[in-house]
């Protein structure tokens, strides 16, 4: 208990704004003013809880407290460095674990843990930023995946290029992560063993509402050699209807197996004056199973626990979603979303997932989350409700 109670006060301290008024600004002895190493503080504090049930005998639930506490110095001829620090904690409740099912809250074991995620310097000279240490990424195949109570974070070396015109060219080493995809969640450990994976991305924005976006992975004695990913958008609004529409691409190419092609496309249109869009994707994955990379993969079928890879070798997903905004009828701030997902595999066997989400934003500090999900696996044996409810606060 004393070791929870520690971590709970450091969130309490996390919580309080902390600035650099005159009685707190430090002082250049040599030249008298006012001098300060931090430029920015910032984070949030989470509380978790989550219930799975696996049977009408069997449920595990979660509860936790936990955060981000991150600060970044002020640049001193472009560079700057950053720390952020992670942390989950249970209250009561860690069973979670024991099940296998929902969204780890906690370690591989149900233990709470404080991680050191972000240590990074940064270096930003004109169009160019470097970034080398451990940091936040979000790409197609590594990603933050914020679902739970820690997020992925990854050691790697990262460069972004805006020299060129509504242009942005990205290369990254990415060599370790820990978080909620991670092998082991509480530690860095080795991605594709000490190889790593070698990563560019090139986006571009050059014509009004498309986005062009093209990915290459390289991941040296992996299950999988390379990652080429292609997607196009498009959005804009018609009279008082908004829409968008999306195609995807992916090439994986396996060591030892044959490789899969994987397909997708979306479209969502908006009926702005009743606050109200549908939507619908489709994903299809040929010759070979599809594969989430290292965090919740890209794909536009992807629910809040079932994607393609789970479809297995020449998998289908169909996805609907309806979302409306309450602010329509004067309930400012608060959204639903309903979304039902429908896998088959090779054998037609299929999966289904029924998603219902709301979220309500109290303030610019405070917010709610809560999830839940009806999942019925026939394709890989497994039935089981799971409802996760997030209260967060940013500071």
């Amino acid at each position: 208990m004393k070791n929870i109670a520690l971590k709970i006060s450091i969130l309490i301290i996390m919580s309080i704004n902390i600035y650099a008024g005159e009685d707190m600004t430090p002082v250049d002895q040599a030249n008298g003013e006012n001098f300060s190493f931090i430029q920015q503080v910032d984070g949030y504090i989470s509380t978790g809880y989550q219930k799975t049930d696996i049977s009408e005998d069997s449920d595990y639930t979660d509860i936790a407290l936990g955060g981000k506490l991150h600060i970044q110095t002020v640049a001193w001829n472009g560079i700057s460095a950053g720390t952020s620090i992670y942390t989950t904690n249970s209250i009561s409740k860690h069973e979670g674990y024991l099940s296998g099912a929902g969204i780890p809250f906690f370690d591989g074991s149900g233990n709470s843990y404080t991680i050191l995620g972000e240590v990074y310097l940064q270096a930003v000279w004109g169009e160019n930023a470097f970034k080398v240490g451990r940091q936040e990424i979000d790409t197609p195949f590594a990603d933050t995946d914020d679902i739970g109570m820690v997020p992925n974070t990854f050691e790697a070396i990262t460069w972004i290029n805006k020299d060129f015109k509504d242009t942005t060219i990205i290369l990254a080493q990415v060599q370790k992560m820990a978080g909620v995809d991670a092998e082991a969640p509480s530690e860095f450990t080795n991605i594709n063993d000490n190889a790593g994976a070698q990563l560019i991305g090139v986006t571009f924005q050059g014509i009004e509402d498309l986005s062009l976006t093209s990915w290459y992975y390289h991941l040296n004695d992996f299950d999988i050699e390379d990652i080429t990913y292609l997607e196009a958008s498009y959005e804009g609004t018609f009279n008082t209807f908004s829409y968008a529409l999306a195609a995807q691409y992916a090439a994986l190419a396996y060591y030892s197996d044959a490789d899969a092609s994987v397909y997708g496309i979306t479209g969502t249109l908006g009926f702005n004056p009743i606050g109200l869009s549908l939507g619908t994707a489709y994903n299809k994955s040929v010759n070979n199973a599809a594969t989430n990379g290292f965090g919740g993969g890209p794909y536009f079928t992807s629910s809040e626990h079932l994607t393609l890879a789970e479809a297995g070798v020449d998998g289908d997903a169909l996805m609907f979603v309806a979302e409306w905004d309450a602010g329509i009828i004067g309930l400012n701030n608060l959204t639903f979303t309903a979304a039902h997902l429908t896998l088959k595999d090779q054998n037609n066997i299929e999966s289904t997932e029924l998603d219902l989400i709301a979220n309500y934003t109290f303030n610019d500090t405070l917010n709610m989350d809560i999830f839940y999900s009806d999942i019925n696996d026939e394709i890989n044996g497994n039935k089981l409700s799971n409802l996760r409810v997030f209260v967060n606060y940013t500071f």
